[in-house]
């Protein structure tokens, strides 16, 4: 998902408060971190994950009866030993 970000994309605007520790700690590397690059992989990977997580349980039920059919009939190609 996270190659599913379209980079050439309009940029937003965004304003976070941010511990003022952990800003001054930092301060030293700013030149050395692109923030804004930073920030927005962490909210892709934390979308992806927000959104596996609505999916799986979007799909419990299913998921759950399909693991309840393998579970009496086995694996298609279980008897050619290929699974």
């Amino acid at each position: 998902m996270l190659d599913t970000v379209d980079s050439a994309a309009k940029k937003g605007r965004l304003s976070l408060s941010i511990n003022q520790s952990l800003l001054d700690r930092l301060e030293p590397f700013k030149q050395n971190i692109n923030l804004s690059a930073q920030a927005e992989q962490f909210f892709a990977r934390m979308l992806e994950e927000l959104e596996s997580r609505a999916w799986a349980e979007r799909n419990a039920s299913a998921l759950s009866a399909h693991g309840r059919d393998i579970a009496a009939t086995g694996l298609a190609g279980e008897e050619f030993e290929r699974v």
